[in-house]
């Protein structure tokens, strides 16, 4: 599914859910976005600059304003409708989002105010953002089986650089590898370190691994963590902008895009999301004040659908 159709497909599935008490079910945001949902969130909030359950609410009052200005029925009736329990809350946050009562909002001349249903003809209006990142390059390469070593931690992603990152650096993770130098894989540009996302749990929580990749018959420093990382298909993806975060804020999009009209899709099956900081193209240029470019690896598979096809 290219990135329009899962966005719009989301989009469809929150509003349908509008008008009833129903909590979201990030399960099939998942399974429509064909990607874990607390990516899809990231991505959700860049695009619209709200989160998935702020936009809920604005769409939820937005309605419920329209029921109550056009209809006679009973405004409690239109807060259960609309899933709030009580008056109170229905009042409070109806007077938050339009600025009057519910009841002031039948009076003669007062206007709603509407927040539209998000979708890619208005979706720089409504985020107020555009991509800052660019697609430098896109290639495909066969990764035989390896492992991942390092330091691993359950966390979310706006704790993963705090938690995880500053830890790494703290506990000068990096220079133990001098000890498994010769086992570190060779495939990958000379790189300080990277990051592997993989097993999403909930609405926002991974594991979250910050090592190397080594040969399988590595051993393992003290205290680290390992993981197997089967062969197959990896997409190699460069992504540069003037600073880290314009090139997290859209890297998902633009590298499921790239792979996209590529005649690939993502595995999913067996999907991790590896983030690789190069010395070249990302720690040198960092230190002269350049625009930096941060490498991702995908596991994909060919997609054997027509890629010109609607």
């Amino acid at each position: 599914m290219d990135n329009f159709k899962a966005f719009e497909g989301v989009v469809e599935y929150l509003e349908n859910i509008i008008p009833s008490s129903d909590e979201v079910d990030y399960s099939v945001i998942s399974s429509i976005a064909c990607c874990p949902s607390p990516l899809f969130q990231r991505i959700f909030v860049y695009i619209t600059g709200i989160t998935i359950a702020e936009y809920l609410r604005r769409r939820r009052l937005t309605l419920a304003g329209y029921d109550i200005k056009n209809s006679s029925d009973k405004i409690i009736d239109i807060a259960m409708k609309y899933g709030f329990n009580s008056h109170a809350s229905f009042t409070r946050a109806f007077n938050q989002h339009h600025k009057v009562s519910p009841s002031g909002i039948r009076k003669v001349g007062v206007k709603l105010i509407e927040y539209p249903r998000a979708s890619f003809t208005n979706i720089r209006i409504v985020g107020g953002k555009r991509i800052m990142a660019e697609l430098k390059k896109i290639e495909y390469v066969e990764y035989s089986p390896r492992k991942i070593v390092g330091m691993m931690k359950m966390t979310s992603f706006q704790k993963a650089g705090e938690e995880c990152w500053g830890v790494a650096f703290n506990e000068n993770l990096f220079d133990r590898f001098s000890e498994i130098e010769k086992w570190i894989c060779k495939d990958i540009d000379n790189y300080i370190g990277l990051g592997h996302m993989s097993n999403f749990v909930g609405e926002d929580n991974f594991q979250y691994i910050i090592g190397k990749f080594v040969e399988l018959d590595a051993s393992v420093p003290e205290k680290m963590y390992a993981e197997n990382i089967s062969a197959g298909t990896v997409a190699k993806i460069w992504i540069e902008a003037d600073n880290l975060n314009d090139i997290i804020d859209s890297a998902y999009f633009i590298c499921s895009e790239a792979i996209e009209k590529t005649g690939y899709k993502i595995d999913h099956e067996n999907f991790y999301w590896c983030d690789i900081y190069t010395y070249d193209r990302y720690c040198t240029p960092l230190e002269k004040g350049q625009k930096v470019i941060l490498d991702y690896l995908l596991p994909v598979i060919k997609d054997n659908r027509d890629i010109c096809a609607d």
